[in-house]
């Protein structure tokens, strides 16, 4: 009996100590990502190349792509309808400067899900909706929708937008 407690508390110490050194488990990357999916570069000359011409089309995108700027984040608007009028937007980045992990320790109301292997956070307003996703180390994919009255049934709310036009960018966007 003594010999099994002394064993159990030697395992008891060793596990603390492996424990305390701050490693990161050897199934998890040290970054903490829950990432199943492989790594993408965040590295874009043209931010409107995120959405292939032929992408935007099957989401219904039909006016031309502008690049854009969104709170600093240089990245490209796609844009559905006549503008103001029935339709949909969509504004679409790779952010080198905030990751997943800093949006959502940030954002305290937004929702995790997962898109494609990829952890995502989505943060749902009257504002529309905006989705990060956990494509990179040093940085996320940003997504943000807006469906305006009148658009078409099929393209649905906001997130459902995002998540769409979230899925055609990850086939886009480059391995890192």
């Amino acid at each position: 009996m003594r010999k099994e407690l002394a064993a159990g508390a030697v395992a008891a110490g060793l596990l603390l100590t492996g424990c305390s050194t701050g490693a990161a488990p050897a199934d998890q990357p040290p970054n903490g990502s829950n990432r199943a999916a492989a790594a993408k570069s965040l590295e874009v000359s043209d931010p409107c190349s995120l959405v292939a011409p032929e992408q935007a089309k099957e989401l219904g995108l039909d006016q031309e792509p502008k690049p854009a700027d969104s709170g600093g984040k240089p990245g490209c608007q796609y844009e559905s309808g006549i503008p103001g009028g029935p339709g949909w937007g969509v504004f679409v980045a790779a952010d080198a400067e905030r990751t997943f992990q800093q949006f959502t320790e940030a954002e305290q109301k937004a929702q995790k899900l997962d898109i494609g292997g990829y952890p995502a956070a989505k943060v749902n307003d009257p504002s529309g909706c905006t989705l990060v996703v956990d494509v990179a180390d040093n940085g996320s994919l940003l997504v943000s929708a807006l469906v305006r009255s009148g658009a078409p049934i099929e393209v649905g709310t906001s997130c459902d937008a995002a998540k769409r036009t979230t899925e055609a960018t990850l086939k886009t966007l480059p391995a890192a």
